[in-house]
């Protein structure tokens, strides 16, 4: 039992003398620290993370009832045991699961503790009934981190294994905190703060910021320090880089939070380079570094007309022996500037990189030495010219979409998660919204308002039995636009888990939604069996939304009241579209922008990904080649949520 992978030995043995593929344990099983030798990954679907009380039949377990013997397996175990009976023998139990039962059957235990995982996976839907099982709050027991989930154990550097981990992974995000003031780290990295499961945090930068974080059900995200001071390191790098690895590989979203600039003397490549070896995604953010709010911030201006046209800045740390020329502004002339820094004894073999309209919708790289940069200078456009090695290296790609630019045409609402989405996904999201949402009631923003509408609705929703909202956005409209005692609001019908979580957020729920079918459809479809005879219905809508959902009350008694609550507008950040592979539309609305402002011709050879079938359907007229092989519908909640099922084609299966 001295053995950290007594549980596991045998199967991963056999990955390693390649017998099997891959081995599949309980996430719990494997050693802390797995051999370098064998990679991993957790699967995304937690079990019941709970630990229950197995007893004798007739005696469920309780603080009041008479326990005599209790088997524990774990530290853990032993002091809540102790905790609830005092005055129970506790005896070591070994075995697997149904051996645990037949002891209990046969009155070795009075009860045994045992994770509702294990029990609900050996006998599916149906528990055992010759024992009492009573399952434990977790407030009561806090179960190990990795109680519940399934962790797939496979060789290091199986190709096959390491494409088939993108699809559970998500990208790990290296954010900027900037210096000294927590209002210097970027609205992207906040962003990302607030999305994180874990950040792994240095110590040159404002700790408020960690009050980004947003609460989970049932946890807080986890906040860890790893900064390093003066050679004083909490952690060592390598442990450093280690964590990122393996909590990537646990399915969390990871935030390595730096102080001032990521890629300034913050040892970046190294971690950087650990995920790349592992074919794991990772964002990185540029940030506000200690050079800029030092000079910029203070007057110690480094660059000044007619004074000072540049700046050097090195560490006395480092061991590299060259230092990068960037010249800004200098297109025009840059081929005056490489003949220049040739004269001065720069080979002409030299890397060059011009980066164009950086970290905007156009961004690009082109590459070239010094010796060739007349073919590329004189360009019109914005741009920055770096000479050196450092002009020579480039982020590695990998994930489910491998850097691919994927066109985000949904509204404001949705771009950040669809751009988190594609970003966990290893692909680049390219923000171009053309649709806007437009209240009707309420607020400055709203147009064509109906006061008298409006007015009535807001002062009196508890006149309505319920309330019907298909869109997180018509969610989030409803209650911009009508503030009212939530206390008082009618049930809420939905027609998904997207819609119900919008709705939690303002802390109410869902009371009637489809089970699987997550549409207006499946809505309709739900209200077909239900008696709503003389409820009072509001149906608030876009005014693309159609009527059937209000039909459908109808049909079952109800007393509609239908309202349009917002219009969609076409909108467009420009007249030309910038480079993108894929593109993304979230509604029929979007897909209609998109073709009367640029044409189906644009759709040529792209991979398009739709929510929902009404989006689909808007596409079945387009004119493209093998249109429809290349149109992938997303599931909008369900068992795989949204975008965890970007790589479902629904026609050609998992591809």
């Amino acid at each position: 039992m001295g053995a950290p992978d007594f549980f596991t030995r045998d199967l991963d043995d056999a990955v390693r003398r390649g017998v099997i593929d891959f081995a599949i344990h309980s996430a719990k099983d494997l050693p802390a620290r797995m051999p370098d030798d064998l990679d991993w990954f957790w699967l995304p679907a937690r079990e019941d993370p709970r630990d229950a009380w197995v007893s004798r039949k007739g005696c469920r377990v309780d603080p009041g009832c008479r326990i005599a013997k209790i088997g524990v397996s774990s530290e853990r175990r032993t002091a809540y045991a102790k905790k609830m009976f005092p005055k129970a023998k506790l005896l070591p139990v070994r075995g697997a699961v149904d051996a645990r039962l037949e002891q209990v059957r046969q009155g070795t235990y009075d009860a045994v503790l045992m994770a509702m995982a294990g029990l609900k996976r050996l006998f599916g839907g149906g528990l055992p009934q010759d024992v009492e099982i009573t399952p434990v709050p977790l407030e009561e027991l806090s179960p190990p981190e990795a109680q519940g989930y399934l962790a797939v154990v496979f060789k290091a550097g199986d190709e096959r294994l390491l494409a088939m981990r993108q699809h559970f992974v998500k990208a790990v995000r290296f954010v900027s905190a900037g210096v000294g003031d927590a209002g210097l780290c970027t609205i992207a990295g906040r962003r990302d703060i607030a999305a994180a499961d874990i950040v792994l945090y240095d110590a040159l930068f404002d700790v408020s910021l960690l009050t980004e974080l947003a609460p989970r059900c049932h946890s807080s995200p986890m906040m860890v320090p790893v900064g390093k001071r003066c050679g004083a390191h909490t952690m060592p790098q390598d442990e450093i880089t280690r964590l990122i690895c393996d909590e990537a590989r646990k399915g969390r979203r990871v935030v390595r939070l730096k102080g001032g600039d990521a890629g300034l003397f913050g040892r970046l490549a190294e971690e950087t380079d650990a995920l790349a070896a592992m074919k794991i995604p990772f964002v990185v953010r540029p940030g506000v570094s200690a050079l800029t709010a030092a000079t910029t911030g203070t007057g110690l201006l480094l660059t000044r007309r007619g004074v000072s046209c540049g700046f050097t800045a090195y560490t006395p740390r480092s061991t590299g022996r060259e230092t990068p020329q960037v010249l800004f502004m200098s297109l025009r002339v840059a081929d005056q500037e490489a003949a220049r820094l040739q004269k001065e004894g720069w080979p002409a073999s030299t890397p060059c990189a011009f980066v164009f309209d950086a970290a905007g919708p156009r961004e690009e790289v082109v590459r070239t030495t010094l010796g060739k940069v007349s073919s590329v200078a004189g360009e019109d456009r914005p741009g920055v010219l770096i000479v050196g090695q450092a002009a020579a290296c480039r982020w590695p790609v990998s994930g489910v979409l491998a850097g691919r630019r994927m066109l985000l045409t949904c509204s404001a609402a949705l771009q950040d998660r669809a751009a988190l989405a594609v970003e966990d996904l290893g692909g680049k999201p390219v923000r171009w919204p053309l649709i806007r949402l437009v209240p009707r009631f309420g607020g400055a923003c709203s147009r064509h308002a109906d006061a008298r509408l409006s007015k009535d609705m807001a002062a009196d929703m508890s006149a309505y039995d319920g309330i019907v909202l298909t869109s997180p956005s018509a969610v989030r409209i409803f209650f911009e636009s009508f503030p009212c005692d939530r206390r008082q609001l009618p049930e809420f019908f939905t027609c998904g888990a997207g819609t119900d979580a919008e709705l939690r957020k303002y802390g109410v729920a869902s009371d009637v939604m489809p089970a699987a079918d997550f549409s207006a459809d499946g809505l309709v479809a739900e209200i077909r069996g239900m008696d709503l005879r003389g409820r009072r219905i509001l149906r608030l809508r876009s005014a693309k939304a159609g009527t059937a959902v209000a039909r459908a009350l109808r049909r079952s008694g109800a007393l509609v009241k239908d309202v349009v609550l917002y219009d969609n507008e076409r909108c467009a950040p420009d007249d030309v579209l910038p480079p993108f592979d894929d593109v993304f539309f979230a509604s029929a609305s979007a897909v209609e922008s998109f073709l009367a402002q640029y044409g189906a011709c644009k759709l040529e050879d792209k991979d398009i990904y739709v929510m929902g079938e009404p989006t689909r359907k808007a596409l079945r007229n387009v004119n493209v080649s093998r249109l429809d092989s290349r149109i992938r519908t997303l599931q909008n909640g369900g068992p795989v949520h949204g975008w965890a099922a970007l790589w479902y084609n629904d026609t050609a299966g998992f591809s």
